[in-house]
């Protein structure tokens, strides 16, 4: 889509970001804002409600618009705010620029779980399978108790303030290998603090937790891509086909993120994390000296072009199995229409 799309970072300077629109935009702007921020965690195209193409299986579909030649946004005319079509799951994500007053709940509670439930028994779909995201700026406590009770009745619902918001964005953006099973995986355990959790305060504090947990069991899992192409990218810095790992580390102590990372995982050998990683994901040969290992960078079209081999595999694979299901329909189909006048003969 030609539309520009605003730094997640606005999520933490909300009030400066909206002041750009006039006032009677302001909500729309902030749903927008969302979506964008949703966008960007799931890594799926983002559609606006003028745009939407359903063919589009995973996406990112906020329902308002945005009208290019005026530069005005206009919110969802009705239903929910933005909806993530998601493998294996949707996400509902309802706005409010509401924070910690009365107001909040009375105007946006019921609205947001009538908008879940008319959602859920149009595509006859499973509560476990379609979790609401109610986002804002803050939360008032009758907010929270209606939420909560909405859990605990078996709504796949959670509270998300813009910080926590803002964080998830950054941590995706450190990933180099999460799924959408694995953002499913936060989102469960995020219902299940909600529901266990005994105040708004320790809520909050439980789902900063959660983050924490599930970014650090993600770094871990993906260790060796991570060193892979970080160590490959430090590489391409020295500008050499063949370079050292005391070159690959120097580069890397100045990448913050990757600092970042290397504190969250919690240390550990540098220099085998190197070698394991560029050699795991074939992306160096590495040549043993009595000094130090060095490594030939593989160039990126050969990388891009195992990648894709890969793809194809796959992709062979899952239209076999479909070819295959296919077959095994059309034959019971077949079998049914050819023995039905020996059953119908039978039963008589």
């Amino acid at each position: 889509m030609g539309l520009y799309l605003p730094a997640s970072s606005n999520l933490i300077r909300l009030r400066t970001y909206l002041d750009r629109f006039p006032r009677s935009q302001q909500p729309a702007a902030y749903e927008f804002l969302t979506a964008v921020a949703m966008h960007r965690v799931f890594d799926v195209p983002l559609q606006c409600g003028d745009t939407d193409d359903p063919s589009v299986k995973y996406r990112m579909l906020w329902n308002g618009h945005f009208d290019a030649a005026t530069n005005i946004f206009q919110p969802s005319p009705s239903g929910v705010d933005s909806i993530c079509f998601a493998y294996g799951f949707c996400l509902l994500v309802e706005n409010t620029l509401r924070g910690n007053v009365g107001s909040q709940w009375r105007r946006e509670f019921v609205e947001s779980i009538d908008h879940y439930d008319k959602f859920v028994e149009a595509r006859a779909l499973e509560k476990k399978d379609v979790y609401l995201l109610f986002v804002a700026p803050d939360f008032h406590q009758s907010t929270y108790n209606g939420f909560r009770q909405k859990a605990i009745e078996g709504y796949s619902a959670v509270l998300l303030d813009n910080p926590c918001l803002w964080r998830w964005c950054n941590i995706c953006r450190t990933l180099a290998t999460y799924r959408h099973l694995d953002l499913k995986q936060l989102l469960r355990s995020m219902v299940e603090t909600f529901k266990t959790s005994a105040s708004l305060a320790t809520f909050k504090k439980g789902i900063k937790r959660c983050m924490t947990n599930w970014e650090t069991d993600l770094l871990r899992q993906e260790r060796t891509a991570y060193f892979g192409l970080k160590s490959y990218e430090a590489m391409r810095a020295v500008g050499r086909r063949t370079v050292g790992t005391a070159d690959i580390m120097r580069n890397l102590k100045r990448d913050k993120d990757f600092e970042r990372y290397y504190k969250v995982l919690g240390g550990g050998d540098l220099t085998q994390y190197i070698r394991d990683g560029l050699v795991s994901e074939r992306l160096a040969k590495v040549i043993a000296t009595p000094d130090e290992d060095l490594f030939c960078c593989v160039e990126c079209c050969d990388f891009k072009s195992r990648g894709l081999r890969l793809i194809k595999a796959v992709d062979a694979l899952d239209q076999e199995q479909a070819n295959t299901a296919r077959h095994g329909a059309w034959r019971r189909r077949w079998c049914m229409s050819a023995y039905s006048p020996c059953l119908r003969r039978s039963a008589a």
